[in-house]
């Protein structure tokens, strides 16, 4: 789910109100001034908004929380996995109750290639298959592979502690949107059909990077790492079948 925060932004809800709705979150959002708190403040919102969505509640009964790593949670609602990041004026939220869930968005215009980024980001396959790509096309690869690393590791509540250079990934030829097979760091692909990776185009300006995993898929209620689980497994990588969609257009005129 996506949207620009002056739909969410703090003005809109009578102060008293806004309180309540960011609960334990009040004092970080009174911590911080101007764009940067209505941001803070909307993309609270949109996460209660997009849990009661998946649930199928009202999103004023819910309350968030966060793991020790910073994931935000659904306080006794241990099924529900979210995700969030923003960039600008813009946010996105990923939500699941089958599994754990990673999201990353970046403009579509980020100039990576050339900047002194590839050593620190790309296993060495990565860098290799970039070097076979004509000049104008490997930024628009490295955008691609940015986002889907970031949602990997937020999906596994790794943050940084994941060296981006420890694995990789192929997307599928074309644009910006598509499917993405995981790498070990020489270039092996793993296989582990819970887990999702793709990427998908946004409102024409924007990319997203979502990791999915979906735990009917083996059975394992946590969130592995198939890096380690499945390095010495060879199987079928299907899709997960169910379909990803970004909604952002009519959002409901929630909180109010």
């Amino acid at each position: 789910m996506w949207s620009r925060v002056a739909p969410w932004h703090p003005s809109l809800t009578a102060p008293a109100r806004l309180r309540a709705l960011l609960g334990d979150d009040r004092a970080r959002y009174e911590a911080r001034q101007g764009a940067d708190a209505a941001r803070f403040a909307a993309g609270r919102l949109l996460l209660k908004y997009a849990a009661a969505r998946a649930l199928r509640v009202e999103p004023d009964g819910l309350e968030l929380a966060y793991g020790l790593t910073g994931r935000p949670l659904v306080r006794g609602r241990p099924r529900v996995a979210l995700s969030l990041s923003h960039t600008g004026d813009l946010l996105c939220v990923a939500v699941t109750v089958l599994g754990c869930v990673g999201v990353d968005v970046e403009s579509a215009g980020r100039r990576l290639y050339g900047t002194g980024l590839e050593p620190r980001m790309c296993a060495p396959a990565e860098r290799d298959a970039l070097a076979r790509l004509p000049e104008a096309e490997r930024d628009a690869r490295l955008l691609r592979l940015w986002v889907l690393k970031e949602a990997y590791t937020k999906a596994l509540a790794q943050g940084r502690l994941l060296p981006f250079t420890s694995f990789g990934f192929v997307p599928e030829e074309g644009g910006g949107g598509g499917e993405a097979v995981l790498l070990r760091d020489d270039g092996t692909p793993v296989t582990d059909p819970a887990w999702r990776f793709t990427t998908l185009p946004l409102d024409g300006t924007h990319l997203v990077g979502l990791a999915v995993r979906d735990t009917r898929r083996d059975g394992h209620a946590e969130c592995s790492d198939p890096l380690d689980r499945l390095s010495r497994k060879s199987a079928e990588n299907p899709l997960v079948s169910d379909s990803t969609e970004l909604v952002g257009k009519g959002l409901p005129s929630w909180p109010g």
